[in-house]
């Protein structure tokens, strides 16, 4: 599953990102790395950005990356 599809309110733990090295290291810059948790605050509607909490910050990760950051649900 990818955070693009991830629901409003669901705690998830990153699994891998998938893109080039410039992709990877703008998300590490933002917090998001493999195994680390993040929970889904908005999810926007019409294809717009998706809002997180990662390590007590809130970031907004456009649709087209979200993508490209594969998830496990840890719980609903």
């Amino acid at each position: 599953m990818t955070l693009a599809q991830a629901e409003e309110g669901q705690e998830l733990t990153v699994k891998r990102l998938v893109g080039g090295f410039g992709f990877r290291r703008r998300l590490l810059g933002l917090g998001i790395h493999p195994e680390q948790q993040l929970s889904v605050l908005k999810s926007g509607i019409l294809g717009g950005p998706i809002l997180v909490r990662v390590s007590g910050s809130q970031v907004a990760i456009g649709r087209g990356a979200a993508q490209k950051v594969e998830v496990e649900v840890l719980k609903d």
